[in-house]
């Protein structure tokens, strides 16, 4: 729960120093990622999935926008 309210201080902090869209994009991805992560810690799971960086994540998303 401490995590989470970090993160959206976080996040507001950034938002209100205007930062770009990019930057928000990242930070956003990262908070999920960092939520998923901690949860499957928490559930004590063998199998947490590989963490994929933003950078692989947007080349991803374009390489699908691409395909359609």
């Amino acid at each position: 729960m401490r995590n989470r309210v970090l993160y959206l201080l976080v996040a507001g902090l950034l938002i209100s120093a205007g930062c770009s869209n990019q930057s928000l994009q990242r930070t956003g991805y990262e908070t999920l990622q960092n939520i998923e992560e901690q949860r499957c810690q928490k559930d004590l799971s063998a199998e947490c999935p590989q963490r994929d960086s933003f950078d692989a994540y947007q080349r991803d998303r374009q390489g699908l926008q691409q395909a359609d």
